[in-house]
């Protein structure tokens, strides 16, 4: 039976084909990869995942104060974009969320990723 993750991967993979490298999920430090692509892999071992949770924790703890600083309503994501990829991390509460990495040069917006997510979790 697929999980909620799974469904989300699957989903994700539809909107950005194999433009999409991670999915995974976080509830506080504890990290959960539901997706990785084999090339992707073998660039990171368990620690460095492990301490990729824990800036993500720390950007969830950040979003209160950058939703009071602009006056564009609730965060609902944060994008970093890398030379050779995207990173997209959208919360689902405040302690949890999914990250998704994706090739540079896929054809989609932050805002699909988004998307996907939220209607997946709502």
């Amino acid at each position: 039976m697929p999980t909620p993750d799974a469904d989300i991967a699957e989903a994700l993979r539809d909107t950005v084909g194999d433009a999409l490298r991670v999915v995974g999920f976080h509830e506080g430090s504890d990290w959960h990869i539901e997706y990785m692509r084999e090339d992707v892999r073998e660039g990171y071992a368990d620690a460095s995942i492990d301490d990729i949770a824990d800036d993500l924790v720390l950007d969830v703890l950040a979003s209160p104060r950058q939703e009071s600083l602009y006056d564009l309503g609730d965060l609902h994501a944060t994008v970093r974009l890398f030379e050779d990829g995207v990173v997209v991390h959208v919360p689902t509460d405040d302690r949890s969320g999914y990250l998704v990495s994706l090739d540079a040069s896929g054809d989609y917006t932050g805002r699909d990723v988004v998307d996907v997510v939220h209607d997946a979790t709502e």
